[in-house]
């Protein structure tokens, strides 16, 4: 053990740098839409693997098999603590998903210590370092692997593959190399099926660098085709190994998964507001808009960089970029074919392009004639300002570049809900103002409904989307969120809440709503709050 710790010491320090990076509030920050999808595929993806059931660890096309396996362990730890702690019904929500974000923190922070070592082994641990804590502060990254979603995962196990398949281009004597990479792509493809994108692009890497290594016809074949099907056959290995499902029904795993690709991915659209209007294909150009305003200012100032400081850079280091820009340019063009679009879907691409101008960046800081550490402390002083500034709200990072949240709003539709903090801030104010009622953690909003007290409780309407995320939140305070599509808990709530760039209260008949405030996320207007006209004659 004190062996390991020595030999890999750096690997432990990258790891717990990652976890303490997303620790702080993680499990009562937010909630993303599908969160509760992802919580009951875990329960009954728990309920086949320890009922004998393999059947049932097939949840869903994407197929998040380790998000669930993830989720089972955090069921598992959180019932315990629960338990013994006698954690009321609305506190264990809380729990729950801190313990379940905890182990995807911890997954996603393996994946990063892994890449680190290769990193390292080729370039020296000063730039690995350099390199991982850039990644590590991209905002949009840090809120994708905050939640209980695949995107976090799945982007830091394909580019772990990648780079662990490149370590083994280096010397293709050290097989297990090949077998590393290998496990990182089964994870990612058990996460996400875009993740399948690994088998083309890796019998690509294979077959071109035998194309450079190799004169003869026959050697190239040999060497691109077997170690394609070695790591293939690892893939499926691996796959099998942790998969339950594969084990008994495999025919329903193609099923469902073929599904998933070629019926969902592809052919079906997603509405979203893109530059202001409603659109099913917001178009080619889209992955390249979400880059320019959801990546950071580092980001996007390295690729100019790049094309000053390229010709400087060594052989390998130009190797490596180029090898990294041609994956993060394929699985574009890739995400770009369907119509399906959303800017989530860009990871991957996002934080090899990180790596990339991680070179040109750190060329820079060398020229500059300031001792390293405090070179690097000032250089990343901006990074870790931002984070804090905008803790935990990370999904309502716009990059200041390009109009920052003002403007991004208007053009990027946030996915995900945006300004939790202020929302439940502003309510909890209004609760003591008005001086609403508790409502009972186990009372259900039909009860408080037929008690006639709804009027004096806090009660307050969303669209869906926003309500799924939104709704611990008020049963934490005492009040209720509800969705305002529903005709008779809209009719006995309070208040109403719409996004500032999909405003839909116009189109409110069943109730007189008169416009009462404006909430906003660093002064940038973003939820209307309307108050129902309450008839004088009404008696609750």
């Amino acid at each position: 053990m004190i062996s390991f710790i020595k030999n890999y010491k750096l690997e432990i320090l990258v790891f717990v740098f990652f976890l303490l990076t997303r620790v702080p509030d993680l499990g009562h920050d937010s909630f993303n839409t599908d969160v509760w999808k992802w919580k009951t595929r875990s329960y009954d993806f728990s309920s086949g693997v320890f009922n004998l059931r393999p059947e049932l660890t097939i949840q869903k096309y994407h197929p998040g098999v380790t998000l669930m396996w993830l989720g089972t362990l955090g069921i598992k730890v959180a019932n315990v603590y629960i338990e013994n702690f006698s954690v009321d019904s609305v506190k264990s929500i809380f729990v729950l998903d801190a313990v379940q974000k905890w182990f995807i923190v911890a997954s996603i922070a393996l994946g990063m210590s892994a890449a680190f070592y290769v990193i390292r082994k080729l370039f020296g641990y000063e730039f690995a370092l350099f390199s991982i804590a850039l990644m590590s502060f991209e905002p949009f990254f840090v809120g994708l692997s905050r939640v209980m979603h695949l995107e976090g995962m799945m982007s830091v196990f394909m580019l772990t593959s990648a780079l662990w398949l490149y370590y083994f281009l280096d010397s293709s004597d050290k097989r297990h190399r090949l077998f590393i990479s290998a496990l990182f792509a089964s994870l990612a493809i058990l996460t996400k099926t875009s993740a399948l994108y690994m088998i083309p692009f890796t019998f690509l890497v294979l077959v071109t660098h035998s194309n450079i290594r190799f004169q003869k016809v026959k050697e190239l074949f040999k060497f691109s085709v077997k170690n394609f099907l070695l790591w293939l056959s690892a893939v499926i290995t691996f796959s099998i190994l942790f998969w339950p499902a594969l084990w008994s029904v495999p025919v329903d795993v193609f099923n469902v998964l073929y599904r998933g690709i070629f019926v969902i991915g592809v052919d079906t659209e997603h509405i979203q507001y893109y530059f202001g209007r409603l659109v099913e294909d917001p178009g080619y150009l889209f992955y390249i808009v979400v880059l320019l305003y959801k990546s950071s200012v580092y980001l996007l100032v390295g690729i100019a960089l790049l094309f000053a400081v390229f010709k400087k850079l060594q052989t390998k280091e130009k190797r490596l970029i180029g090898y990294l820009l041609l994956f993060a340019l394929f699985y574009t063009i890739e995400l770009t074919l369907p119509s399906k679009k959303l800017d989530r879907y860009i990871l991957p691409a996002m934080l090899a392009l990180s790596l990339v101008v991680s070179f040109s960046l750190f060329y820079c800081l060398q020229k500059v004639k300031v001792p390293n550490k405090l070179k690097y402390l000032l250089f990343f002083i901006p990074a870790v300002a931002l984070l804090t500034f905008i803790h935990p709200d990370y999904f309502s990072y716009y990059n200041p570049m390009y109009g920052g949240l003002k403007k991004g709003i208007f053009v990027i539709e946030p996915k995900w809900m945006i300004g939790t903090p202020e929302v439940v801030e502003f309510f909890k104010v209004e609760a003591e103002k008005e001086k609403f009622e508790f409502s009972d953690v186990d009372e259900s909003f039909e009860e408080l409904i037929n008690t006639k007290r709804v009027g004096r409780v806090l009660t307050v309407a969303f669209p869906e989307k926003y309500y799924t995320q939104i709704w611990p939140f008020f049963r934490e305070l005492g009040g209720w969120a509800v969705i305002e599509d529903l005709g008779p808990f809209a009719k006995n709530t309070n208040y109403f809440v719409y996004p500032v760039w999909e405003d839909l209260s116009v189109k409110e008949t069943r109730v007189d709503l008169v416009h009462y405030y404006v909430i906003k996320v660093r002064g940038v207007p973003i939820y209307n709050v309307y108050k129902r006209v309450i008839p004088q004659n009404t008696l609750f």
